[in-house]
């Protein structure tokens, strides 16, 4: 599998596109590897959960999320293992399927 460098964010501009911006939103998004995503827009969410089943990529993406951002919290978890609290505005699957 070849990797692109996505240098412009043009993922990220899709993503926001497609979800209407992750403003005020509360987000889950499943799959989210070491965070590289998340914290693109985490600076635009109201909170995140960001879940994975490989606790070593859960690991490296909160070693690579800054301490200010203490409403991202990652979950070392498959998502059938997951028990949401509250509803979400978002949720993502990118790269997931």
């Amino acid at each position: 599998m070849a990797y692109w460098q996505d240098s412009v964010d043009e993922e990220l501009k899709s993503l926001s596109r497609l979800a209407d911006g992750f403003t005020n939103k509360r987000v889950l998004e499943i799959g989210c590897g070491n965070g590289r995503i998340t914290r693109k827009y985490a600076h635009q969410a109201a909170s995140i959960d960001a879940i994975d089943p490989d606790a070593a990529k859960i690991e490296k993406a909160i070693a690579l999320t800054s301490e200010e951002m203490t409403h991202v919290h990652y979950h070392p978890l498959a998502i059938e293992d997951f028990q949401a609290t509250e509803p979400y505005d978002l949720v993502i699957l990118a790269w997931s399927l």
